[in-house]
């Protein structure tokens, strides 16, 4: 039974870590020398910060309270900090958190004392402090890519626990929990007033694709094609390239 867990474990990483967050970041780095992204990287990898955090150590605190902060944490120190050892300062994992994260998300820019770019000083100089004007500079690159390396070996420790079936399954029920659905009411109340409003329609008839060059961008319907990049749940066979950005049920993980 707890061979069939650690699949589905593995497939949802696949799906919705691979195939989706980290596709997205390679997206972009392909795209970095022309469009000089900063932002999206540090939201991408905090994204997966906190997914990773929270598999290992639950969606809320045994008294039901939130523990962002205690997961977010927790990822950054053990894992991230097996990439790059300055990661392990519990005040670095703090202000990752607080100053980056939280402050990109709910105040569209970084805290005092922090600036980020992914293109105006070298890799190396990634969380070092900058003498002329007080701040430490964030390789906005290279943090996602930190992630991208911490988040594989966090992945191959839990396949190298498969036999600890107590901690697999308690992996396991953490990733349930969250895929858990809190929300249905106000869900079943706003599909009825699209379906009332006539704001649907059949996802085989009507899929877009685009075409994009570095001046225009055009968007046709026509059938879906194996190349084609689209935000859905992905065939069961798997034989779609696909982009994923939908939440997943239990039986998607099979």
């Amino acid at each position: 039974m707890s061979d069939d867990k650690l699949q589905k474990l593995n497939n949802y990483f696949i799906r919705y870590i691979d195939k989706m967050l980290i596709e997205d970041i390679k997206l972009l780095k392909e795209r970095n020398e022309e469009l000089k992204f900063s932002y999206p990287y540090l939201l991408l990898a905090c994204s997966c910060i906190d997914l990773f955090g929270a598999i290992e150590k639950g969606f809320k605190s045994p008294t039901g309270q939130g523990n962002t902060r205690e997961r977010f944490t927790w990822f950054v120190i053990e894992w991230m900090g097996k990439i790059n050892s300055l990661y392990k300062n519990a005040d670095l994992a703090y202000l990752i958190y607080d100053s980056w994260r939280c402050c990109v998300v709910h105040q569209a820019t970084l805290k005092k004392g922090f600036e980020t770019s992914s293109y105006m000083y070298p890799r190396e100089k990634h969380l070092n402090y900058i003498t002329d004007n007080g701040r430490v500079f964030i390789h906005s690159l290279q943090f996602a890519d930190d992630l991208i390396e911490a988040q594989k070996k966090y992945r191959k420790q839990i396949n190298d626990n498969a036999g600890n079936t107590t901690y697999v399954d308690l992996l396991y029920n953490h990733l349930l929990d969250m895929m858990g659905d809190e929300t249905k009411q106000c869900f079943d109340r706003f599909v009825k007033f699209l379906q009332d409003n006539n704001l649907v329609f059949n996802s085989t008839d009507s899929l877009a694709t685009t075409g994009v060059s570095p001046h225009t961008s055009t968007a046709t319907s026509s059938k879906l094609s194996s190349q084609d990049t689209v935000t859905r749940l992905p065939d069961r066979d798997d034989s779609i390239w696909a982009t994923v950005s939908a939440a997943p049920d239990e039986d998607d993980l099979k």
